[in-house]
């Protein structure tokens, strides 16, 4: 007695999996598949600890010569000659401990303090001080790191589009100084770069 037709048998025959030549052939394709979406995921949060370039993210300037008033004492003293930088754009929050400063000569050289102290300062749209440092007389007017942080600021805070960078020479208004120097801001940390601001 037949129980089934030989039609049926040879379904039967072919219906029993792939050859180890494919099976081989697509392991082989889901092995490099995962590498490959592992190295992306990888590479992509591996990415935060490479430097962003401070002039894709930083936009300041024009500088604007200004005297200083008692308003300003804290920043610009009285009877001083200052400029201020505003902050137009900031990226997405750059901490103010990562920026540096230099004030720099026409020939590029940095500008050394002649008179009393200098001093760079970042202040809010209420005129607080965020963070002040002083250069001595007789040094490179350069900042590094911040001398103090007031108004609950901390070298974590972020410069904002609503700050100025304020920039006091220790001259009076009646011998202003400061023309054709160029305020360099450089990125550190996670930044590099720098950004230039001309002094008019």
């Amino acid at each position: 007695m037949q129980f089934g037709s030989p039609h049926r048998s040879r379904l039967i025959r072919r219906a029993r999996g792939v050859s180890p030549i494919i099976a081989t052939i697509l392991l082989v394709a889901i092995t490099v598949v995962l590498a490959a979406v592992l190295y992306v995921l990888v590479s992509g949060l591996s990415h935060g600890t490479t430097s962003v370039p401070l002039g894709s993210e930083l936009v300041a300037g024009p500088a604007t010569p200004a005297v200083g008033t008692a308003a300003t004492n804290a920043f610009c003293e009285s009877g001083h000659y200052c400029y201020s930088v505003a902050v137009d754009e900031a990226g997405h929050g750059i901490p103010i401990d990562n920026l540096a400063f230099r004030v720099l000569e026409s020939t590029g050289a940095v500008h050394v303090v002649s008179k009393n102290y200098a001093m760079i300062s970042i202040v809010n749209e209420k005129n607080a001080v965020l963070a002040y440092s002083q250069v001595k007389k007789n040094t490179g007017f350069t900042v590094s790191d911040w001398e103090k942080y007031e108004s609950g600021a901390s070298g974590t805070t972020s410069l904002t589009s609503l700050e100025v960078i304020w920039i006091q020479f220790g001259n009076t208004a009646s011998s202003p100084f400061g023309t054709g120097k160029t305020l360099e801001i450089l990125g550190t940390g996670s930044y590099s770069g720098s950004v230039n601001v001309a002094l008019p």
